[in-house]
Order: structure tokens, then C-alpha cells, then sequence
């Protein structure tokens, strides 16, 4: 069934801001927009008042996490670590799903339509409950073979397993599923396991992830390890690549910065979860400098305690022009891209979602928005990005199916 919204602001994240027009959709497709009205359908959403923006890309989470929430608030990363172990380790499948659904729930209600999820020996309680919700799922295992350098149960060939099974039930032609494989970090894993886990990905042209260089105290285990900082030592595993999303990235020396670059590798930012443990603000200036394609994610409802886009957004940009002292450092219209096209890009569908426009899917979100100063396009960021709250999304259409209207999710 088609329809058409009108009379709707359009934010695209590519291509010319239209103040007044309209998106026609068929199907799971975007077939047409631009200004005016668009031609006569029988189904017409009415957007006055309101603005179309790409659906948000959540670039780094763990969804089956959420129902731990508030355990662990004044720890650093390694006892965060051992606390969550607690909890996820002794979770039934059904209560990882479930746990994964509150999360679905939250990250839609925010204009999120594409999570990138990792949960330790399966995707499948993330999937099912994506499935479910009718949001995006880009998910994966977490291979792990140590803890803290320690032997470990390996579980690469088991989480490859559940991936490919998973895959084969919820994988197919509409990529409302999409498999990939992770390591968790260099301290749970060993240089034999991490190289595992990329040829893996490799073979089946999948997205490789890992955590990389997300406190000082990982620095310092890697470089005793290995007399190399951690960007360093997955580059001499021949790991980095344009396939490869690093999460965190706290700490990186100007040579790192640059090894990421000219390997084409993508860097998932998580501002807030980051300065809740305490680890310190990744170097993105220095990254964007660089070159090296910058992505925004929130980690998990532990470390961040909600999976809100917008909220990440102002809070990143914020941060950066806080500790910099200079409110040129990280722009509106860049963090905006962090969340929508260049998300889109790091895991190889910038062709099929991440901006609006004509034959690519229909994944957007609509928020109410009266900008004072008019409705332009830098009106229109600054709302987005300095104002803006989850209660202003009103509709969330994913895949061309309306999950939220009005606020409320009409799925589950």
C-alpha cells in the first residue's frame, strides 16, 4: 500500500532542504519527494508542524542489557564489566529477549530505525526481539576466549553458529536483519581469536566489530601484552579495513588516529557512556582531522542509561565544544551525520538507508518542530540537535511500515 506525507519539513541528510513538501512511499520504498504535493494518492499523512529526518542509526548497543539498568552507575569499566558478567551470564534466552525488547521499544520511541547490537554467544534474543518491535538489526555475537588475559571458554565457534542460524530465520532481501560477527576487545580475546572472528566476517563479506582502546587501563594491559598501543596491535593482526567498526576509541595517539584512517576503518563514538564510567572523551577532532569515518552510538542502557539518539547527539556535540572551548570543533550538521548517512555508510548500506531519497528504503522519523526563527535548514539542525527530545517524535516509519504514531508504538 502506498502513501504520501505532506505539507512535511524535509530534513534528507542528503540533497536540499525543502521546507514545505512531501514523501511518497510504496511499500518499503521512498519513490518520489520534493516540494509541492505530489501526486493524488488515497492515503495522505498530514505533516504540518512537522519535520522528516532520516531514521536514526545507533551505531553501538547491547540490547539484551537493558533491564540492568542502574546496577553498576559508579564503577570504572573493568568492575562495570564483572558487575554486568553477573547478570547477562545467568540470563535465560526468554529473558534475554525480553531485556532486548524494552530496548527496542525505547531506541524507536526516539526516531531510531537501525540498531547495531552485539550480545555475547547469539544474536538471536536481539533479532527476535527486532523482529517484533519492526526496527533494524544489525547483530552479532561477541566472541570471547579470555577475561583479562586469563583462559576463557571460547566462544567464537559457538556465537558463529547461533549468527548463521539466526541469520537463516531472520536475515533476507528487506535487511531488517543483518548478520555480522564481533570480537569483544583485545583483553577478552586472544590475537588468534580476533583473527578467527575477521576471517569469518571476510568469507561472508560481513561487518567485523570489536571494542578497541576504551580506558587507560586497557592501553596499559595491551601495550605490557604487547609493547603496542591497541590500535597498533590489531593493525599488526591485519584486522583493520573499510569492514571493520571500532567501538569507543577513547584513547588514541595521533599515529593511531591516522592507522584508522588509512585503513578505512569506522569509529563508533558513545559520548555519554564513556564519561559515566569515567574513561575520558574520544579524540574526534583529532579522528575528523584525520579523515576517519566517525559514527555515533550509545552503548548499552548499563553505561548510558537510555538509548536516545537525540539526546546522544546534543550531549556529544556539547561535550566537544565543552572541552575544546570552541563551538566550531563539532557542528550540528556533523553530529547529525555521524547519526544517519555516515552510520549508514560504516556498515555498507549508505545505498539503501541513512537519507532521504527516491529508491531507497523508507526509514525516517517525524518530529514536531516550530522553530522560532523560521523553518530553515540551520533553524531546523539547531532544533534537532540543541532542542529536540524524544517527546517530539510523533511518527517513525521503518521499512515502510509505521512503528510509531503519535508517540505511541503500534507493534508490540
Amino acid at each position: 500500500m502506498g502513501f504520501v506525507l505532506r505539507h512535511v519539513a524535509i530534513l534528507p541528510g542528503e540533497g536540499p532542504f525543502i521546507p514545505s513538501g512531501f514523501i511518497r512511499i510504496d511499500g518499503d520504498t521512498i519513490t518520489d519527494l520534493g516540494p509541492g504535493d505530489g501526486a493524488a494518492v488515497d492515503h495522505v499523512i498530514d505533516g504540518r508542524g512537522r519535520v522528516a529526518i532520516p531514521g536514526l542509526i545507533n551505531a553501538h548497543t547491547h540490547l539484551a542489557l537493558t533491564f540492568y539498568r542502574g546496577i553498576a552507575d559508579d564503577v570504572r569499566l573493568f568492575d562495570f564489566l564483572a558487575e554486568t558478567r553477573k547478570y547477562w551470564g545467568k540470563a535465560t534466552p526468554t529473558e534475554a529477549s525480553a531485556s532486548a525488547l524494552a530496548g527496542c521499544c525505547s531506541a524507536v520511541r526516539s526516531g531510531t530505525t537501525c540498531l547495531v547490537d552485539s550480545h555475547t554467544t547469539t544474536p538471536r534474543p536481539a533479532a527476535e526481539a527486532a523482529h517484533r518491535v519492526g526496527v533494524r538489526l544489525v547483530g552479532a555475537p561477541g566472541a570471547r576466549s579470555l577475561w583479562f588475559g586469563e583462559p576463557a571458554p571460547d566462544t567464537f565457534l559457538e556465537g558463529l553458529r547461533e549468527t548463521d542460524s539466526t541469520a537463516s530465520d531472520y536475515a533476507g532481501p528487506d535487511l531488517m536483519f543483518v548478520p555480522y560477527l564481533s570480537a569483544h576487545s583485545p583483553y577478552h580475546c586472544s590475537a588468534e581469536q580476533i583473527q578467527l572472528v575477521k576471517g569469518a566476517c571476510r568469507d561472508r563479506g560481513w561487518l567485523f566489530g570489536i571494542h578497541l582502546a576504551e580506558c587507560q587501563e586497557e592501553v596499559e594491559l595491551i601495550r605490557r601484552w604487547t609493547g603496542m598501543t591497541p590500535t597498533e596491535y590489531l593493525d599488526s593482526l591485519g584486522v583493520l579495513d573499510e569492514r571493520t567498526l571500532v567501538a569507543h576509541a577513547v584513547f588514541l595517539s595521533d599515529g593511531d588516529a591516522g592507522l584508522l584512517a588509512s585503513r578505512g576503518s569506522h569509529l563508533a563514538h558513545c559520548p555519554k557512556s564513556n564519561a559515566k564510567l569515567g574513561d575520558g572523551i574520544a579524540p574526534v577532532p583529532l579522528c575528523l582531522r584525520h579523515g576517519v569515518s566517525v559514527v555515533l552510538g550509545t552503548d548499552s542502557m548499563v553505561s548510558n542509561n537510555n538509548l536516545d539518539m537525540l539526546e546522544e547527539m546534543r550531549f556529544g556535540v556539547l561535550l566537544h565544544r565543552g572541552a575544546h572551548r570552541d563551538p566550531r570543533v563539532l557542528t550540528a550538521r556533523e553530529i547529525f551525520e555521524m547519526a544517519t548517512i555516515k552510520g549508514a555508510r560504516a556498515l555498507g548500506l549508505s545505498d539503501r538507508i541513512g537519507s532521504l531519497r527516491s529508491g531507497k528504503r523508507a526509514d525516517l522519523a517525524l518530529l514536531e518542530m516550530k522553530p522560532p526563527l523560521g523553518v530553515t535548514e540551520q533553524a531546523v539542525l539547531s532544533e534537532l540537535v540543541f532542542h529536540a527530545t524524544a517527546e517530539a517524535v510523533r511518527t517513525v516509519i521503518i521499512n515502510g511500515r509505521i512503528i510509531v504514531e503519535e508517540g505511541r508504538i503500534c507493534t508490540v
